[in-house]
């Protein structure tokens, strides 16, 4: 494990994922993140890889939580293998879970002539997920039971309204274009409340789908802290039209 790179936030995190596990480490992998989240890929003595995810910005009790409810709906996921507390993490909350078999699909690629497979096995994870419902609309709250709004629209509202702000402050939209997408958003919000609810992935992407590069067959659906509940057309959206700006799939 020499000349690992880890954060004092990091090794504390490989501290409490020793303890929690009872395994000798013999290679860390500190993962690339997005806010105060701390991320570390873990190998065992005895073969076990996985990972320890704490995070300020999101509450990983709540995401497994989902797992557990996705993997009771049949979904493929990860284990959890593990959850606690620490006032030394972010958030003070950590997750432990067993890492995904195969690769991620932007690492088998769209073109991989075993494509077909995986589309017609996510479409079979897609469907079990959104079989699953919990009251509410839009995100879930700490102990995985419900979701915290009464509505869809109110959730699409709140992070169309969060989005204008950041959007007009950088002066990268005009005020009278940000009132127009807000009269327009509140115009439309009972077309969205119409819409069936379910247990969503919401930000569902190449990275998150792992797949056997041998036959295409999904393997598992990983990364579930942005989950909510809300109309199934969003979980499609999010895939085909999220990606890098040079993602080719939302001008198809």
């Amino acid at each position: 494990m020499t000349g690992v790179d880890l954060s004092p936030a990091h090794h504390r995190a490989v501290a409490v994922a020793a303890q929690a596990l009872g395994r000798e480490f013999v290679a860390l992998e500190p993962q690339r993140t997005w806010g105060p989240t701390v991320v570390v890929k873990l190998i065992t003595r005895d073969g076990l890889t996985a990972f320890i995810k704490a995070g300020a910005n999101q509450n990983v009790h709540t995401e497994a939580a989902v797992i557990h409810r996705a993997q009771t709906a049949g979904v493929r996921v990860v284990d959890v293998l593990a959850t606690g507390t620490d006032d030394q993490l972010p958030g003070g909350r950590w997750m432990i879970t067993r890492a995904a078999d195969g690769q991620t699909l932007e690492d088998s690629g769209l073109a991989a002539p075993t494509i077909p497979r995986t589309l017609a096995d996510l479409a079979e994870q897609y469907t079990r997920l959104h079989e699953t419902t919990l009251p509410g609309r839009g995100q879930i709250a700490p102990d995985g039971s419900r979701a915290t709004l009464d509505s869809w629209s109110q959730w699409q509202q709140q992070v169309l309204e969060e989005a204008l702000v950041k959007l007009t402050q950088r002066n990268d939209v005009t005020a009278t274009f940000a009132e127009r997408a807000r009269r327009l958003s509140h115009q439309f919000a009972a077309n969205l409340d119409h819409a069936p609810a379910a247990l969503l992935h919401a930000d569902l992407g190449d990275r998150e789908i792992y797949v056997d590069p041998s036959n295409g067959r999904v393997t598992a659906l990983v990364d579930w802290g942005s989950a909510l509940v809300g109309d199934p057309l969003y979980d499609l959206a999010r895939l085909v039209g999220g990606g890098p700006a040079d993602d080719p799939r939302p001008a198809q």
